[in-house]
């Protein structure tokens, strides 16, 4: 479950940097395998660190970094679909653009460090 779960993370920052791409001007439309990719990318990411955190939880492991994770990611996707929306604006694009990356940062140093007392 890890390696589909890391192999799901990469393929999200890879199409988020595609995506970055495409919406600097001269702003390209986004294809829709390229959308459908993404939706499917979050779904196993979500399902498959859910899975993970249960398996954390059973055995009473400290998980406060893997709420703090959900946090940014509920941050980076809300971002990205302001980003990344037909009829954003080009200073909505690159706001959205930099508070995904700052959020997806702060994911893989949470998902490195695991700081047992973050909160």
């Amino acid at each position: 479950m890890k390696h589909l779960h890391l192999l799901m993370v990469l393929v999200i920052i890879s199409l988020f940097i595609y995506q970055c791409y495409t919406v600097m001007p001269p702003r390209q439309p986004i294809k829709k395998p390229v959308k459908i990719i993404t939706h499917i990318s979050y779904a196993l990411v979500i399902l498959t660190g859910g899975w993970m955190l249960m398996q954390l939880m059973s055995v009473n492991a400290p998980v406060q970094w893997a709420f703090a994770k959900i946090v940014l990611l509920i941050a980076a996707i809300s971002a990205s679909i302001k980003a990344f929306r037909a009829t954003a604006t080009p200073a909505q694009s690159k706001a959205g653009m930099f508070i995904a990356a700052i959020a997806y940062v702060g994911i893989i140093t949470l998902a490195v460090i695991k700081p047992d007392n973050f909160i």
